[in-house]
């Protein structure tokens, strides 16, 4: 049976049956891909650059000293270690001075993303390969301003002087606090205790900074939280930046739609294309039913050239979707600012499997059809094509659509309503666009046409005959057009959100310093 089922697949394919079918479903399975690719990119993208907001993969916020053993498990877990110690003091020049935001770290900070600086003020920045050496200082670019030191100044801070190194031009870890909103002085951890600013009762952050693999991380997390004491806290990058994490759900959530919306797009192309390649076999089933071939046999033969086809068009859909990432990546890329990661394989088999369960959904009902045509059908045509079974064909098919719609929204609610709105559209789709055809074939204007020219007669007569079947085509094209229009209409609804998500007497500006 394999070897008539792959003869079966050439024979179709060479004639040209299963072409429209195959090109149906490697464009749906290379719009799932393609969004699913660029979105898994952009959001490791975003995870990747939240993480370096943070500085770390997790932070351990203290108002006091922080106990012992806490630090010391970072290392013996195998995590990378950092530390710093942030507090609001003086920095002078002269007779100059300015409150700063004073950050001290150890060498190996950030150990998520980079520090920059610059040689003076309005010159090039580059990536420092380590923190401020000891006895040196960075300052920010408002600082530099606000205090008149250029790069080689001297500045005293508490009891030390230290020499101006560096212009920093960018810090992670960079939120609307008081300590941010402060123009930044960093300095190196061990110099602090020559400034003799950390006393009892000084106001100072204490900081611990945790990367490694997530597994070891989240492990490492839920050990500290059973001893965090008062005043101490944990941040990560849902809790740590909410705004970040703001930003990455909003951005999952309108991705997620978008392969959403081509998910039933694909639903559509696959089940008009299925259509018509089951309406071009019922004689060759009636044909093979005199022959002597079972129920069992048929089905199992047309299954295996389906499942050859989903094969060869979903590899080719997930080829195809790959390189249309890129092109969108390309296209996008003043937009984004930002280098994107490699697309992980899940996206391919998400894509593949997507594929499968359409074709499936909506091709392997028709085909159990198939198996009941009748073998008089070879000597009476006016026999027909099976018609029991047609409610349970549609509703196999949904159900499968219905299922990919909430996975690939990722979220129940979100399924549920679309699933319900698109029902609802497709239902009234479907009732005026047969009630149009009846009306227009029926028309006195219909009947007029229809004498002047026997084509549009006929044409006329074959909408009224086949009033369902192309009720049901014009609606799956409306269906396809709304998820279009609706997706352009989301992406709108959702930066106005964004806007609105600000309160209306929000500043636009802020003076600081004054």
């Amino acid at each position: 049976m394999r070897s008539l089922a792959l003869t079966m697949f050439a024979r179709d394919w060479r004639a040209g049956e299963l072409r429209v079918l195959a090109a149906a479903l490697v464009v749906a399975v290379a719009s799932i891909t393609s969004v699913a690719f660029f979105a898994d990119r952009v959001g490791r993208a975003l995870v990747r650059d939240a993480h370096q907001l943070l500085g770390a993969d997790l932070v351990l916020v203290s108002d006091h000293r922080w106990q012992p053993g806490i630090g010391e498990e970072i290392a013996r877990r195998g995590l990378q270690k950092a530390e710093a110690v942030n507090f609001i003091s003086m920095a002078r020049v002269g007779e100059a001075s300015q409150l700063a935001g004073i950050k001290a770290v150890t060498d190996n900070y950030p150990l998520r993303g980079r520090l920059r600086i610059a040689p003076a003020l309005n010159t090039p920045d580059a990536p420092a390969g380590a923190g401020p050496a000891r006895g040196s200082v960075w300052l920010d670019e408002r600082l530099v301003s606000a205090l008149g030191a250029p790069v080689g100044t001297r500045l005293r801070l508490g009891a030390a002087e230290f020499e101006v190194a560096a212009v920093l031009t960018l810090e992670p870890e960079r939120g609307a606090n008081f300590f941010n909103i402060a123009p930044r002085l960093m300095m190196h951890a061990a110099d602090v205790p020559a400034t003799g600013l950390v006393q009892t009762g000084s106001r100072v952050w204490f900081y611990l900074y945790a990367a490694g693999a997530p597994e070891a991380v989240a492990a490492y997390e839920g050990w500290a939280r059973a001893r965090l004491e008062r005043g101490q806290r944990i941040d990560n990058l849902e809790s740590g930046r909410p705004e970040v994490r703001a930003s990455i759900e909003r951005a999952q959530r309108f991705l997620g739609l978008t392969a959403l919306l081509a998910a039933i797009l694909a639903g559509v192309a696959i089940a008009l294309a299925t259509r018509r390649f089951v309406e071009r076999h019922y004689d060759a089933c009636a044909v093979m039913r005199c022959l002597g071939a079972t129920q069992g046999r048929l089905l199992g033969l047309f299954g295996a050239e389906f499942l050859v086809l989903g094969t060869l068009a979903c590899a080719a859909g997930c080829a195809l979707g790959f390189v249309a990432q890129g092109a969108l990546a390309a296209a996008l890329g003043d937009l984004l600012r930002a280098s994107l990661p490699a697309p992980s394989a899940a996206p391919a088999l998400q894509g593949f499997l997507v594929g499968l369960v359409l074709l499936l959904g909506f091709a392997l009902p028709p085909l159990v059809q198939l198996k009941n045509v009748p073998a008089v059908r070879v000597i009476r045509r006016e026999a027909g094509a099976p018609r029991g079974g047609t409610l349970a064909i549609y509703a196999a098919g949904l159900g499968a659509l219905s299922g990919l719609l909430v996975w690939q929204a990722g979220d129940l609610k979100l399924g549920l309503y679309v699933i319900g709105g698109f029902g609802v559209a497709v239902l009234v789709f479907a009732a005026v666009a047969f009630g149009a055809l009846r009306a227009v074939s029926a028309s006195a204007v219909a009947r007029r046409l229809g004498a002047r020219s026997s084509a549009l007669r006929y044409g006329l007569a074959n909408l009224r005959r086949h009033a369902r079947g192309n009720a049901v085509q014009v609606a799956s094209l409306a269906l396809g057009l709304t998820a279009v229009l609706l997706l352009t209409f989301t992406r709108n609804d959702l930066v106005d959100a964004w806007r609105r998500s600000a309160p209306p007497d929000a500043p636009n500006r802020f003076l600081i310093g004054v």
